[in-house]
């Protein structure tokens, strides 16, 4: 709970960041048409368009933390039925909040389409004439390249994310990174196994100077990490 909490407070920010700033260098980018609306209509319809960014804001920050969840349950899933391991270490929460951002902030238009005619009410068609004044005819097709460009990048990070994973056998362990390499190794290969501070967290190099940190990897158990130092001979440094 409290890790879904911490990830829609980024979510928040990252969003409160960004949207100003994409809708700022789009208006500047495109042209805008002759004005039709007077300095009173425009600063009055400004006023009003934060009922539209507030919506989007919410609606972006949820369905970013409820991807980024989705994803790393999927990414359980997929990896659940790879072969015989006695523990199997998938990305997390935390390790999803990229795709799971773009995936949202994409996502949420479509929310925002249909709820936007009733926050703004009958100022609806002064909002539209608004959007020709500032960002021109051509801003709906520049939106769509947009959104098609942010769904790309969020279908190639899930995917590379989704790749990365940890089976942990008897005997040894099979790291698969985001570019689907995997590299086995032996418990006799364990240099190091430190503890970062949290429950949950420990940082396990490997003989090539290799290093899996399971801050954005789950479930991590303390069985499991009794298990390694048994077959590795390390013990656990705090």
């Amino acid at each position: 709970m409290l890790e879904i909490i911490r990830s829609l407070l980024l979510s928040f920010f990252v969003i409160a960041v960004l949207l100003p700033v994409v809708r700022f260098a789009l208006r500047r980018m495109l042209t805008p048409v002759a004005p039709t609306l007077s300095a009173e209509e425009v600063a009055y319809i400004q006023k009003k368009e934060w009922r539209i960014l507030v919506a989007y804001f919410f609606f972006a920050s949820v369905l970013s933390v409820f991807s980024a969840g989705i994803l790393a349950l999927l990414a359980s899933i997929i990896h659940s039925s790879s072969e015989d391991f006695l523990y199997l270490l998938t990305p997390n929460l935390r390790a999803f909040f990229a795709p799971g951002l773009l995936i949202g902030l994409t996502l949420a238009l479509i929310p925002l389409k249909l709820v936007q005619e009733t926050l703004l009410a009958h100022d609806y068609s002064m909002y539209r004439s608004y959007l020709q004044q500032s960002e021109g005819t051509a801003s709906t097709k520049i939106y769509r390249i947009l959104i098609l460009i942010m769904l790309a990048l969020a279908c190639v990070g899930t995917w590379f994310a989704l790749q990365w994973h940890v089976l942990i056998g008897a005997d040894q362990l099979q790291v698969s990174n985001i570019l689907s390499e995997d590299r086995v190794y032996n418990m006799e290969q364990i240099t190091k196994i430190e503890h970062l501070g949290k429950e949950g967290e420990y940082l396990i190099t490997f003989s090539d100077n290799t290093s899996i940190n399971t801050t954005y990897l789950k479930p991590v158990q303390l069985e499991m990490i009794a298990l390694l130092s048994q077959k590795s001979g390390k013990r656990v440094i705090r």
